[in-house]
């Protein structure tokens, strides 16, 4: 993605031009110490040259700031954009990511569906995923498919700003399907990988499918989705709990991909995060 492979693209072609080795580190924000931030270095010929164009070309203001929307604003946007689009509309909950530190059980990005009707206007075409609650699985699974569970699924749970999640989305569901303990995956990003996501089952709340599982995985892969009967190319809208790991089996698939930021415990912009130990050169925003 832009603009990390426009760079990496450039930096391969200053090495063929002066010979230098060069490689560029964008940091990780998530850890607070005063050197978490990106570096450029590189050795050989003109290294010093070379290193300084590579950091300038980096450096540019204004690249870095990240596409993302307040969790409604992304609803909005993806059902403006499905109401004239046959492809699915893929929404990534990059907040709550297990795989950045997430639970993946927050409620923001369903409250977020109901409150606008996303499943009212395409009943069964609208879908979440994986939501972690195995209280909510095992119910699912006890009562069996075409149940009816009056459940609180999900949780409120502290998240980087201080403050509590979203509430668990109190409400009677509709048993839709039930799953397996494991899922062997087919997309790019671990084909053939057994993953253990426990006794899984989809519920259906007002038109929304939820993918509800008893283990944590992000949602990278399309079968994650099928496990529990959602076929992914035949919905209209898709909210995914991931950050960036979703985009190689869902993007060919996809109408449009937005990003949203739903309360959650691992923040998608940087700039939002409670830094204590950063250095002040590294803090300024471009």
């Amino acid at each position: 993605m832009a603009p990390a492979k426009d760079l990496y693209d450039e930096m391969i072609a200053l090495e063929t031009q002066t010979g230098c080795m060069l490689s560029f580190c964008m940091g990780f924000p998530a850890s607070d110490f005063a050197e978490c931030g990106p570096v450029v270095w590189g050795h050989g010929p003109q290294a010093e040259m070379t290193v300084q164009r590579l950091f300038e070309r980096v450096a540019e203001p204004g690249q870095w700031r990240p596409d993302v929307l307040p969790a409604r604003e992304a609803i909005t946007q993806a059902l403006a954009t499905a109401e004239v689009s046959v492809a699915p509309v893929v929404v990534a909950d990059t907040q709550d990511n297990p795989g950045a530190g997430g639970d993946s059980n927050t409620t923001g990005m369903l409250h977020a569906l109901l409150q606008q009707g996303a499943g009212q206007r395409w009943p069964g075409q609208v879908a979440l995923g994986l939501l972690y609650d195995p209280e909510a699985a095992r119910m699912a699974h006890a009562a069996g498919v075409g149940a009816s569970l009056q459940l609180a699924l999900g949780k409120a749970v502290p998240t980087f700003t201080g403050l509590t999640s979203d509430p668990p989305l109190q409400g009677r569901f509709t048993v839709r399907a039930l799953g397996p303990d494991y899922c062997e995956l087919k997309g790019p990003m671990m084909t053939g990988m057994k993953a253990h996501i426990g006794p899984c089952a989809c519920l259906e709340i007002d038109g929304v499918l939820i993918a509800v599982a008893s283990g944590k995985m992000q949602m990278l892969d399309r079968e994650l989705f099928r496990a529990v009967g959602i076929h992914p190319e035949q919905m209209k809208l898709l909210v995914v709990k991931s950050s960036n790991h979703f985009r190689a089996d869902f993007t060919p698939i996809a109408s449009r991909v937005l990003v949203a930021k739903a309360a959650g415990p691992m923040a998608a912009d940087p700039g939002d995060l409670p830094w204590k130990k950063l250095s002040p050169n590294t803090r300024t925003r471009p």
